[in-house]
């Protein structure tokens, strides 16, 4: 009698234990919250060494970040733009500002990218705010994704000599 209950719970712990590996099986290639990153590093490859002064048409690097999380390949593309104060730009509106230039990335599931940026700034502004917005491809169109990240800087003239 002792042997069939021991055999019974032997069953039952063997039976919920290959229910339990079924279902990390199942699970395991799926993205509970998905998510895109977005990210500027200085010309050092650093978080926060970022240029605060430049001259008009002065070429100065930065480095562009981008990270799938989202489950599935990703097209990405990031706009710059040159706004200022006044630009509205938020997580469901994407600024209405100059494109100075674009980035794209095909990226795989749990992948990154660290693209280099070389920007040149036309015309000299006071607090000129550049601005790198996250579009993503979806159902075949490009969809501003709500991420974006932003950048204030002086652009000079050149001292006349």
């Amino acid at each position: 009698m002792i042997d069939e209950e021991v055999r019974a719970v032997i069953l039952a712990l063997a039976l919920v234990a290959g229910v339990f590996a079924a279902s990390q099986t199942l699970q395991s290639g799926r993205v509970v919250e998905p998510f895109s990153e977005i990210g500027l590093l200085g010309p050092g490859m650093k978080i926060g060494d970022y240029p605060r002064n430049v001259l008009v048409n002065e070429t100065f690097r930065l480095y562009l970040y981008l990270g799938n999380h989202e489950g599935r390949v990703m097209y990405y593309t990031v706009l710059v733009k040159l706004g200022d104060g006044s630009t509205l730009i938020n997580e469901t509106t994407h600024a209405e500002a100059p494109v100075i230039d674009e980035y794209e990335a095909i990226l795989p599931h749990g992948q990154n990218i660290t693209i280099p940026v070389d920007l040149r700034l036309p015309k000299p502004a006071a607090n000129a705010r550049l601005i790198f917005e996250l579009w993503r491809l979806e159902e075949g169109e490009l969809r501003y994704h709500g991420r974006w990240l932003q950048l204030w800087m002086n652009v000079t003239a050149p001292k006349a000599p």
